[in-house]
């Protein structure tokens, strides 16, 4: 058990939340602005540059894009190293995948893999770091999507979840924390879906299959996080309050739309639709959770 997050967990607050959206490449939206929020927290508190946003926040979360940002910042990267691995790493992270290259890559072997393993063993000075790492600094959650289940599946490092109970076999804090991330980026049009073994080793192994936690309806994380962080099942219990409990969401922007982009009724076909309910859905959901936490 990772005695440093329970103990952070369980600590008085006012406790405070990030939720970072997803969006691929526009990831790096996201990224400035956190640069940006961490300078400014520097500034405000009398900190020096060894204060990263792990310090602040005591619950980071995150889809898809968003789950890279939010495992980096758990893990205790700087804004400024994030941005460089986003920089330096973005091209490959986020190409297109034709069905060739798709085709080509093993599940574990294509370049996002190779470079989410490397990222996180190397800051975490761990090799194949996992989930229940005892250097991560902050509770930390990310969504995916259950494709064998065909459901959202939000997990987290939260030491008292049921399903990170150390005497199960199939405990989620065993999972490296690299395949983790890399399931809840696995969007369809880019890579392949992640296949993640539970219980490995055992006679109850199983396999279940991801993909990117963007087709869900939390593309925008932060309720997801909020009800995690106070409903009972979940085992956090922070008190609710604008005193009590802060929020950061953090979106990736949008690309604005003109009157040349309008389309006419009689482009409303089949084609259309097929290409535009996924994303339309995926705003929608993401205006109500904003909401929904504004209230």
């Amino acid at each position: 058990m990772n005695q440093s997050i329970l103990d952070r967990m369980q600590a008085p607050g006012p406790k405070k939340i990030l939720a970072c959206d997803g969006g691929g490449i526009l990831g790096l939206m996201s990224v400035e602005i956190l640069a940006k929020l961490e300078y400014d927290l520097r500034v405000a508190l009398g900190k020096d540059d060894k204060f990263v946003l792990a310090d602040y926040f005591d619950f980071v979360c995150g889809t898809s894009t968003g789950a890279i940002i939010a495992a980096c910042i758990a893990s205790g990267m700087s804004m400024d190293k994030i941005r460089q691995f986003y920089l330096n790493s973005g091209e490959q992270m986020f190409d297109k995948a034709s069905l060739l290259k798709r085709l080509r890559y093993s599940y574990n072997d294509e370049p996002l893999a190779k470079l989410l393993k490397k990222a996180f063993d190397e800051q975490l000075v761990e090799s194949n770091a996992t989930l229940g790492s005892s250097k991560l600094r902050t509770l930390l959650m990310m969504v995916m999507r259950n494709h064998s289940t065909d459901s959202p599946w939000p997990v987290s490092n939260n030491p008292l979840a049921k399903y990170n109970d150390l005497s199960r076999r199939d405990c989620n804090l065993f999972l490296p924390l690299w395949q983790l991330v890399r399931a809840s980026t696995a969007a369809p049009t880019y890579f392949p879906p992640e296949v993640v073994t539970f219980a490995e080793g055992s006679p109850e192994e199983y396999n279940f299959i991801f993909v990117d936690g963007g087709v869900t309806t939390y593309n925008n994380p932060a309720y997801l996080a909020f009800q995690m962080a106070t409903a009972a099942p979940y085992k956090i219990d922070w008190p609710t309050g604008e005193d009590r409990l802060l929020i950061v969401s953090v979106g990736t922007g949008g690309a604005a739309k003109t009157l040349a982009d309008d389309t006419g009724a009689e482009d409303l076909n089949l084609l259309h639709f097929a290409k535009n309910i996924p994303s339309a859905l995926m705003n929608a959901a993401s205006a109500g959770w904003d909401m929904a936490c504004r209230t």
